[in-house]
């Protein structure tokens, strides 16, 4: 349903909102899941897995509005994940 808030409605299609109001970027469960079963296995460095990604996105023409936008956007759904 439509009235049901945006974090809900992407929770519903497998998606965690980077923010609680009005997000404007989701991360996939499954890519939560992986990243937090890593940093308990390895050195919590999402840092470091956060630039890596983004260069590699970069080289796929998808570009973040600022150089730390997703390391931002992916820490702050990590922490509520």
């Amino acid at each position: 349903c439509q009235c049901m808030p945006a974090p809900q409605q992407l929770v519903e299609r497998g998606l965690f909102p980077c923010t609680p109001f009005l997000p404007k970027l989701a991360i996939n469960l499954d890519m939560l899941e992986f990243a937090a079963g890593l940093f308990v296995n390895s050195l919590p460095n999402e840092t470091a897995w956060a630039a890596t990604l983004t260069e590699f996105l970069d080289t796929r023409d998808y570009v973040f509005a600022t150089e730390d936008s997703f390391q931002r956007h992916f820490g702050n759904a990590l922490t509520q994940y």
